[in-house]
């Protein structure tokens, strides 16, 4: 790693990139918060440990193995940890999940603008979709550049909101009340996984499959030690508003634990006009991830850049908008996080005895 004076504006725009990827549709409308955080209560802080733990040591390792091999395309790094033939398995496992998280995002991005507005579920498809595929067309480093302005604001936008749920709950002792509601099966909350470790790892899991052609190909094409500071301080903030706004959400679990986009709810109860804007911030935060993740289809087949990576990335999202028409977001996100969730987790086992097997024979 260079041991230069860092380069704090390069780290922080990687960080704010990092964050834009993470933010999607389930955080930013707080649906995946219900599911992987509220959902346990008190143990959501140990569901945050394992995320965070995952998070960060993965982004590591793939940014390093990019940067170590010169990966010409982020695909090449399952190959690198796992072998030929089940590294193509995993790469192709991962390119279609990167997908079907894309259709998740355009499921949360209509759910968000009919909640809030009453805009048709079929024009707020085709609304994310066509903003989607012409930032892609651009590739990677155009998105780069677009949502590493955009992910700092997003996520401060919902952290304020959610502290001031959090803090006003915190003081009703309505968490209190929540956590008894929700241990007691009063109020049913769609979870994640039956326990708060597989939470988290399901939810590691899934964020490493999204972030490793990503992280890879960042890591070949730049100095590594922005990159490692930005991508940990994503990490730890990520994290921290997760933890926050699942207590946020918690404190008002009897009136948000049926809703599609949970945190219109907190903005609606700090004053209504304010969910207005927010739910124009949950719109922004679901097109910032929804581009790398129609990106990481489409340029594992094409080259970027080129008349066919254009066309193909318009298929794709035309496809993703179709799909998305016939399954509720939270159905959506529920099973297609946690299922590719414990897929990430085996490539995380994968992952780990390659760099002990690298770290011993380098002894």
């Amino acid at each position: 790693m260079n041991s230069s004076k860092t380069n704090w504006s390069q780290a922080f725009k990687f960080m704010g990139a990092v964050l834009a990827f993470a933010i999607g549709s389930g955080f930013a409308s707080g649906q995946e918060l219900l599911q992987y955080f509220t959902a346990y209560g008190y143990e959501s802080i140990l569901v945050g440990i394992v995320f965070l733990t995952i998070f960060i040591y993965s982004n590591y390792c793939f940014a390093i193995a990019g940067h170590r091999e010169k990966f010409t395309k982020g695909s090449q790094v399952f190959n690198y940890y796992c072998g030929p033939y089940l590294g193509k398995v995993f790469d192709y496992f991962s390119v279609l999940f990167c997908y079907m998280s894309f259709i998740v995002m355009v499921a949360g991005a209509a759910s968000t603008l009919q909640q809030q507005y009453g805009i048709p579920l079929a024009l707020g498809w085709v609304i994310l979709t066509v903003l989607a595929c012409t930032t892609v067309v651009f590739g990677l480093n155009s998105i780069v550049n677009i949502i590493s302005k955009i992910g700092p604001v997003l996520v401060t936008v919902a952290l304020l909101i959610g502290l001031y749920s959090f803090f006003t709950a915190l003081a009703g002792g309505d968490i209190v009340k929540g956590a008894e509601l929700v241990s007691s099966g009063e109020v049913k909350v769609m979870k994640a996984s039956t326990n708060w470790f597989m939470a988290g790892a399901s939810y590691g899991g899934f964020c490493l499959l999204w972030f490793a052609g990503f992280m890879a190909q960042l890591g070949s094409e730049n100095d590594m030690k922005e990159l490692m500071i930005g991508q940990a301080m994503s990490g730890t903030f990520n994290i921290t508003a997760c933890v926050i706004l699942g207590f946020a959400l918690l404190g008002n679990i009897a009136n948000v634990a049926a809703l599609q986009i949970p945190n219109l709810y907190l903005a609606t109860k700090i004053w209504p006009p304010i969910s207005y804007g927010f739910a124009l911030i949950i719109f922004a935060a679901i097109y910032t991830t929804a581009c790398p993740l129609l990106w990481t289809a489409s340029s594992r087949f094409t080259a970027e850049g080129s008349p066919s990576f254009k066309i193909f990335t318009a298929a794709l999202a035309a496809v993703g908008c179709v799909v998305a028409l016939t399954i509720p977001f939270n159905i959506l996100l529920n099973y297609i996080y946690v299922i590719n969730g414990y897929g990430g987790f085996l490539l995380l086992i994968l992952m780990f005895i390659k760099d002990m097997r690298l770290r011993f024979a380098a002894k």
